[in-house]
């Protein structure tokens, strides 16, 4: 045989071997004993908990009460705290204004209501069923635009106890302006 041809057949036979090298199959390795452990405690890996699918809606289309209140005011469901400062809470949801508005509307109570565009502004409203004592509170209910509804709750502050009649409070301001002049 030739030089070269001696060159070629152990080329191909390299190249055969390495074929059938990456080619065969071997059986996989037994996984290495998990090392024991001394302490009597299991270990035990729990899956995390499926997120609840929570009802918004009746079977009208109404929203339903959530478990959150504000001020005495039982939130609606399917909404998140966008901020809070003091004794201003303001959400959104993506629920349509006037679901919102039909949902607060049978259960504040106050004679001052203004509309606002798709939305509206209750003012010194009380809770329906809290009317001994109740928490004033102004709601504002607003379209946002892209299909944002902006949900505020603002406390007011309590009415004082003792109001004076209204000729001292006349007299005590004409005092007053006397004083200042």
């Amino acid at each position: 045989m030739s030089w070269a041809r001696t060159a070629t057949l152990a080329a191909a036979m390299l190249l055969a071997w390495l074929v059938a090298g990456a080619c065969r199959s071997e059986a996989p390795a037994a996984p290495e004993p998990a090392p024991e452990v001394e302490d009597t405690q299991a270990v035990v890996e729990t899956p995390a908990p499926a997120r609840k699918s929570v009802r918004m809606f009746d079977r009208d289309g109404a929203l339903l009460p959530s478990d959150e209140f504000i001020a005495g005011v039982q939130m609606p469901r399917g909404i998140e705290l966008f901020r809070r400062a003091g004794k201003v809470h303001v959400y959104r949801t993506r629920v349509p204004t006037e679901t919102v508005l039909r949902y607060f509307g049978p259960i504040l109570i106050t004679g001052k209501v203004e509309r606002r565009g798709t939305g509206a502004l209750y003012r010194q409203a009380s809770v329906r069923g809290a009317e001994i004592n109740p928490t004033k509170v102004d709601v504002s209910i607003t379209d946002t635009g892209n299909g944002w509804t902006r949900i505020s709750v603002t406390e007011l502050p309590p009415t004082p106890a003792y109001a004076p009649p209204e000729d001292e409070t006349r007299l005590r301001a004409r005092e007053e302006f006397q004083r200042l002049d």
